[in-house]
């Protein structure tokens, strides 16, 4: 009986087993499925983060990159803009250096034409209180003159030019001796005549013919006859002054003449 029963239990142990075993496999093949796809799952989730590491890598090598050529270029820009500034501030100052320069010189240039003028019409009133010498001449040159000064189309070194020509001629009549023809009334006759110039300080003249001679009075404003004693003396004065007589001294009623 007890040998029967033991073998009843040897013979269940193998079938047990074997039901134990259909329960145990399946088990075991599930969680090495999930194990092998959860494996698969984290390499294939590694190597998209490693592509994209890479990814971002390359990226981030590019923005760096350009970065740096975007500051290196805000720098130039900087730079070139402080240059520009100081250029246009230098342009600046120049512009207006040239405006005050020009505004200058329109003043100088305003007030040179206005000295001129005052020149030329205290000239024009000394020639008419001067000895009337070259009568023609000299009134022609400021009439010139004066054209001169109203032309807006000349410089202003032109006028200054041309009036100082005209006061250092007006100068040298006061040093020089000069011989002209000219028509004077002379003893109430008008006679062409031989005109002595001694500087400014005399006026002379004497007919052709060497017979009459006359000196300009100007208190009077007009000539006077002078006395026959006299024709010698200033014909030999105007030889001199013509350079057909060697220099040599003469009488000259300079002064107050006494019958």
């Amino acid at each position: 009986m007890s040998h029967k029963r033991c073998h009843n239990i040897i013979l269940v142990l193998p079938v047990l087993f074997l039901i134990s075993a259909m329960y145990v496999q399946p088990t075991a093949g599930t969680e090495a499925d999930e194990i092998q796809e959860t494996v698969v799952e984290t390499i294939e989730v590694r190597q998209e983060t490693q592509k994209k590491e890479d990814a971002w890598a390359g990226t981030k090598t590019e923005l760096t990159a350009r970065y740096r050529s975007l500051k290196a270029n805000q720098d130039h820009l900087k730079k070139l803009k402080l240059k520009t500034e100081k250029a246009l501030a230098a342009q600046k100052a120049r512009l207006s250096e040239y405006e005050r320069r020009i505004k200058e010189r329109a003043r100088i240039k305003e007030e040179l034409e206005y000295y001129l003028e005052s020149v030329v019409a205290n000239l024009e009133e000394f020639i008419k209180k001067d000895l009337p010498f070259l009568s023609e001449e000299r009134s022609a040159r400021l009439s010139s003159i004066k054209e001169t000064l109203e032309r807006p189309d000349k410089p202003v070194t032109e006028k200054y030019r041309r009036v100082m020509e005209a006061i250092q001629v007006e100068t040298e009549y006061g040093r020089t001796v000069e011989v002209y023809q000219d028509t004077v009334d002379l003893d109430g006759q008008s006679v062409l005549a031989d005109i002595l110039r001694l500087g400014r300080l005399s006026l002379f003249c004497r007919t052709p013919d060497g017979t009459k001679t006359g000196r300009y009075d100007q208190a009077a404003q007009g000539w006077e006859v002078l006395p026959s004693a006299y024709c010698r003396e200033i014909g030999k004065a105007v030889e001199m002054a013509r350079r057909e007589r060697t220099i040599d001294i003469v009488r000259m009623p300079i002064g107050r003449i006494v019958p």
